[in-house]
C-alpha cells in the first residue's frame, strides 16, 4: 500500500510539474513593476564581495549540474524511446499495409472481412500481452536487484523470464488449435455476415497458425527492452517488415491474387522469420531463457503480475469487442470505414508504448530503493514527453484520416466515413497516449487495484453509451473509456 501511495503521489505531482513547465515566469514581472522599491545600498567591502560572489558561483554551478543531468536523462530516454517506437509501430503499420493491399485488390467487402478477422487474431494476442508485461516487470527487477559494477545481471533476467516464455508457448499452441478447429464458431458468435466469412476464415487460419510464435516473440522482445537493447530487435522487425510487404505484393497482386488469405500468408512468413531470428539473437547474447516446467514459487511470482494484468486486459478487450459488435450493425460500408479508422487508432496510440516501457523499466528499481527524488525526475520527464506526444500524434492521426483515406480504399463511401471520424480520432489517440504513459508508472509500482477498478467502471460506462451510438464517430468517442 505504501508503494502504491508513493507512486500515485509521484504521478500527481509530476503531472502538475509537467503542466506548470509550460508557464513562463515572465507573467509575474508586471506585478513586481507596479511597486517602486528603493535601490539597494552598495556595500563597499572586498570581503563581502568575495563571499557573495563565491556563493553565487556555487549556486550557479549546482544549478548547471542539475540542468545538465536532466538534459542527459532526457537524451537517454529519447535514445531508448525512438528505436522502441519503431518496434511497436511496425506491426500496426503492416496491418495498414495489409488493409491497403486488400482494399485495393478486393474492395470494401475484403476490408469489411478484415474487421472481424483481425478482431479474432489481434485481440486474442492482446489478451495474452499480460505475459510480456509480466516479463518486463519480473526481469527488470531481477536485472536491477542483482546488478554488479553498474551493469545488470543477465543471468537473473534470463531466469526470471523463463516461466513466462514457457507459458507463452503453451498458450500460443492452444490458441493455434482453437483457430484451426473453431474459427467458424468464433465468426458465428460475432454474427459476421455470411458473405464475409470465407475471406475472414482464410485470414484467421493463416495468422492463427503462428500464434505461438507471435506470443513467444513478445516475451523475447521484453527481454531486449529490459537490458536496454532496442537496436537489435528494431533491425529484426524492420527486416521482417520488408518481407511482409514483398509477400503482400506477391500474394495479393501478382502472381497470386489471394485477397485476405494472401495478406495473412505474408504476415505469417514475416512472423516466423522475425521470431526465429530473435531467438538466435538472444542466444548469442546469452539471454535466451530455458524452457522448463516452472516451479511453484516462480508461478506464484508470475501470478502476482499475470492475474491482475489479465483481468485488466480482459476489461479493455471487452470494451473493444463491444465497439466492434456495435460497428457491425451499421452496414458493410460503415464497417469498412470503422476498420480503417481503428487500424489508424491502433497504429498511432502505439506512439505511447515506449513511454510506458520507460516507466516499467526505469521506475521499479528507483521505487524499490526509495529514491523519491530521482523517481520524481524520471516520472516528470516521461509525463512531459507524453503531453507533447499526445498532441502531436493525435493531430497526425486526425490529418491521416481526413487527408489519406484514399490510400486504403477506393470506395468513396468508406473514405467519407473515415473523414467524418477524424476529429474523434484525434481525441481518442491523444487521451489514450496519456493513459498508456500513466499505466506504465502504475505497473512499475504494481498498483493493479487502481487500474482494475478504473477499468471496470470505464467498461460499464462505455457499454451503456454504445447503445446510443449510431455512427462510427460516436463509437470512436467511447474509445476514451477503454
Amino acid at each position: 500500500m505504501s508503494r502504491q501511495l508513493f507512486v500515485s503521489s509521484l504521478t500527481i505531482v509530476a503531472l502538475f510539474n509537467a503542466i506548470s513547465a509550460f508557464q513562463r515566469p515572465t507573467a509575474s514581472l508586471p506585478l513586481i513593476r507596479k511597486h517602486s522599491f528603493p535601490p539597494l545600498p552598495r556595500i563597499h567591502s572586498p570581503h563581502l564581495t568575495v563571499c557573495f560572489a563565491g556563493e553565487n558561483e556555487t549556486d550557479t554551478n549546482v544549478s548547471d549540474e542539475k540542468e545538465k543531468a536532466s538534459d542527459s536523462s532526457k537524451r537517454q530516454m529519447l535514445k531508448f524511446a525512438v528505436p522502441a517506437l519503431g518496434i511497436y509501430l511496425m506491426q500496426p503499420l503492416l496491418s495498414n499495409i495489409d488493409n491497403s493491399f486488400v482494399g485495393r485488390t478486393v474492395g470494401s467487402a475484403g476490408l469489411a472481412a478484415l474487421s472481424p478477422a483481425t478482431l479474432c487474431i489481434d485481440q486474442a494476442l492482446y489478451l495474452f500481452s499480460f505475459l510480456s508485461r509480466a516479463t518486463t516487470g519480473l526481469a527488470s527487477r531481477a536485472y536491477a536487484s542483482n546488478a554488479s559494477d553498474g551493469a545488470g545481471s543477465v543471468e537473473a533476467a534470463r531466469d526470471a523470464a523463463s516461466p513466462a516464455l514457457t507459458v507463452s508457448l503453451v498458450c500460443g499452441a492452444a490458441l493455434t488449435l482453437v483457430y484451426a478447429f473453431r474459427t467458424p464458431t468464433l465468426l458465428q458468435m460475432l454474427n459476421v455476415d455470411p458473405l464475409l466469412r470465407t475471406s475472414a476464415t482464410s485470414y484467421i487460419h493463416w495468422r492463427g497458425a503462428t500464434a505461438w510464435a507471435a506470443m513467444a516473440q513478445n516475451v523475447c522482445l521484453s527481454l531486449f527492452m529490459v537490458t536496454r537493447d532496442v537496436i537489435t530487435p528494431l533491425k529484426i522487425i524492420s527486416c521482417a517488415a520488408v518481407v511482409n510487404v514483398i509477400g503482400d505484393a506477391l500474394f495479393c497482386v501478382r502472381p497470386i491474387r489471394g485477397g485476405c488469405g494472401g495478406a495473412a500468408a505474408a504476415t505469417t512468413c514475416a512472423t516466423l522469420i522475425s521470431s526465429f531470428w530473435m531467438v538466435a539473437a538472444l542466444r548469442k547474447k546469452q539471454l535466451l531463457p530455458g524452457l522448463r516446467i516452472p516451479k511453484k514459487s516462480e508461478l506464484a511470482s508470475l501470478g502476482e503480475f499475470t492475474g491482475p494484468l489479465l483481468a485488466i486486459t480482459l476489461t479493455r478487450m471487452a470494451g473493444f469487442l463491444n465497439m466492434q459488435r456495435r460497428a457491425m450493425t451499421l452496414g458493410v460500408t460503415a464497417l469498412a470505414g470503422y476498420q480503417l479508422s481503428m487500424n489508424l487508432l491502433i497504429f498511432f496510440i502505439l506512439f505511447g508504448e515506449p513511454l510506458s516501457q520507460l516507466g516499467q523499466t526505469k521506475l521499479p528499481g528507483l521505487i524499490e530503493d526509495g529514491n523519491a527524488k530521482e523517481a520524481m525526475a524520471t516520472l516528470k520527464s516521461i509525463l512531459l514527453l507524453s503531453v507533447f506526444a499526445a498532441v502531436g500524434v493525435g493531430a497526425a492521426a486526425c490529418l491521416t484520416a481526413f487527408l489519406g483515406p484514399g490510400l486504403f480504399s477506393s470506395d468513396l463511401g468508406v473514405q467519407a466515413v473515415a473523414k467524418g471520424a477524424a476529429p474523434m480520432l484525434f481525441l481518442a489517440v491523444a487521451m489514450t497516449i496519456m493513459g498508456i504513459a500513466i499505466d506504465g508508472a502504475m505497473m512499475a509500482s504494481r498498483d493493479f487495484g487502481f487500474m482494475l477498478g478504473t477499468g471496470i467502471v470505464s467498461f460499464f460506462v462505455q457499454a451503456k453509451l454504445l447503445k446510443y451510438c449510431g455512427s462510427v464517430q460516436a463509437i470512436l468517442a467511447t474509445c476514451k473509456f477503454t
